[in-house]
């Protein structure tokens, strides 16, 4: 294990968990409707549920993939389905005029985040890959704790700089109708990312 290694799984994490996908524009649609301290739990939710999956699939799933492709090819399809539902709620969540102020919940709770992990097709790839391609066979163990932890780094920063770019985005976004038209978008882009990792 040498630094060509941390820094070729540093690099692969930083890049798989700054750009677009569902963890990240549910952040931003948060931090845009709601304010940062609302993204907490979908932060602490990614921040679980994600280094547990990780740790899952690289000891106890990937052993079993190559004998239950079927039951994986179900998954992901149950995956695409909650993620359809969960842009349907973004879509259509209520702005501020239409909202009393006990009505401001955030589209995902805590657990509702951990467990969108593993129907999360971006997370699923970024974890596939991290135990397919950057685990070193001699130390896999180790290697795998170090994905975990740089995995969790990269979360941290990843859900809150997109939350902080949802509420700066607010700023310009001041009459409901243009808020409603933002729902909308990111909802799209929700489905245009999955998309692209799911076919």
């Amino acid at each position: 294990m040498g630094w060509d290694w941390l820094l070729a799984i540093s690099l692969f994490i930083a890049v798989a968990g700054l750009t677009p996908g569902p963890n990240n524009i549910i952040a931003m649609t948060i931090g845009f409707n709601y304010g940062y301290r609302k993204v907490l739990p979908h932060l602490f939710g990614v921040l679980v549920g994600f280094p547990v999956m990780l740790l899952l699939i690289g000891l106890v799933l990937r052993p079993l993939m190559d004998q239950y492709a079927t039951a994986f090819l179900l998954l992901k399809y149950t995956s695409i389905a909650y993620v359809l539902y969960l842009a349907w709620r973004i879509a259509t969540a209520p702005t501020d005029d239409e909202m009393l102020p006990e009505e401001r919940t955030p589209p995902i709770t805590f657990w509702q985040s951990v467990a969108f992990q593993w129907v999360n097709p971006k997370a699923w790839a970024g974890a596939l890959t991290t135990v397919t391609v950057y685990m070193i066979p001699e130390q896999y163990r180790t290697s795998l704790a170090i994905a975990v932890f740089l995995s969790m780094l990269s979360i941290l920063v990843a859900i809150s700089m997109w939350a902080l770019i949802g509420k700066q985005i607010k700023r310009f976004l001041a009459h409901p109708k243009h808020v409603r038209a933002f729902n909308i978008a990111m909802a799209g882009l929700l489905l245009v990312a999955v998309g692209m990792m799911a076919f």
